[in-house]
């Protein structure tokens, strides 16, 4: 049988991979960039799949394509995606949450480590022909330090692999993670502990209701230990103004942050020329290897589902089979 798939806002350059790949399994794809979702081209409400990259995918959206039997998420997180209507109507996400793990977990150790040496305002100095330690003092061996996750997904491990020589101590805090699968040396902790405790604290969770403003003016006041703070994650799991305002105050000692509430931010938004702060452009999931490892996952794993076979990445397990 010969499915229809339609990537939708998708917007690469080329799309040979994804041709390649269609062709070998005598599918046809459709392209449509720049599109108003309103407004669905025939190709589109006759699609078998739709594979999109941040795009919102809503309900209504989803009862406008009548054949859609899988969506495809070109990525890792899923807050775009209404799942909770995809699981009703029967509809699997498939992501791709194993693409980039050693590039976004080296981007957390990158931020972490720019931090904590200072290399950004330590550059600044140089840069206005200054040579000194003016402003970098006290910098303290990372070695006695204690490095806290929130969240030890995939990525987090990663991240734990990079910096276990590094640190001191590593914590965990994770609602979902048994003791048995902590790697050795790793402690698990409650929220409250892993803030108190941690001299660097990184974002590895999803965004989820019970996740967003997780850092926030509560519990930005129980880091007791004046932390950098990391997150590669989503923007949304930080409340910018509260941290913000720990960051003037000292009580965050640096933000080192791949990832903001809204991308772009507006250009007079504060934290980007804050002195504490090294925000980066939500690179963190790019190397040219991870670019085509996503698009060659992607494509393959909802033909793997339209053809019956098994998908190791099904977002919402018990929307299969409950059409």
């Amino acid at each position: 049988m010969t499915y229809r798939i339609a990537y939708v806002n998708v917007g690469f350059l080329d799309t040979l991979i994804e041709d390649r790949i269609a062709a070998e399994a005598g599918m046809r794809i459709d392209y449509f960039n720049g599109m108003d979702t309103k407004e669905l081209p025939q190709q589109v409400k006759d699609a078998d799949a739709v594979i999109v990259t941040l795009e919102k995918f809503t309900d209504d959206l989803m009862s406008r394509i009548p054949n859609l039997k899988v969506i495809g998420r070109m990525g890792v997180g899923t807050d775009s995606l209404d799942i909770e209507a995809a699981t009703r109507r029967g509809i699997p996400i498939i992501n791709i949450p194993d693409y980039c793990i050693e590039e976004v977990a080296l981007q957390a150790v990158s931020l972490m480590l720019a931090a904590h040496r200072k290399v950004v305002p330590a550059n600044k100095l140089v840069s206005e022909r200054r040579w000194g330690m003016d402003g970098i003092r006290p910098i303290h061996a990372l070695s006695g330090l204690t490095l806290g996750l929130l969240g030890m997904g995939r990525i987090g491990v990663k991240v734990i692999e990079y910096m276990r020589a590094m640190v001191g101590a590593i914590a965990v805090y994770d609602p979902y993670l048994t003791p048995d699968k902590a790697p050795p040396g790793v402690k698990l902790v409650s929220l409250e502990e892993l803030l108190s405790e941690s001299d660097m604290i990184s974002v590895h969770c999803p965004l989820s209701p019970e996740t967003r403003y997780l850092i926030n003016r509560e519990n930005i006041a129980k880091m007791e230990k004046k932390p950098i703070v990391v997150n590669v994650s989503r923007g949304p799991i930080i409340h910018e103004e509260d941290l913000l305002e720990g960051l003037n105050s000292g009580q965050v000692r640096y933000a080192a942050l791949d990832v903001l509430e809204q991308e772009p931010p507006e250009p007079s938004h504060p934290l980007l020329d804050h002195p504490n702060a090294l925000i980066t452009s939500h690179i963190a999931w790019y190397s040219e290897e991870a670019q085509v490892r996503m698009r060659e996952l992607s494509i393959r794993r909802v033909i793997d589902y339209l053809e019956g076979r098994s998908v190791p990445t099904i977002v919402n397990p018990q929307a299969v089979g409950a059409r």
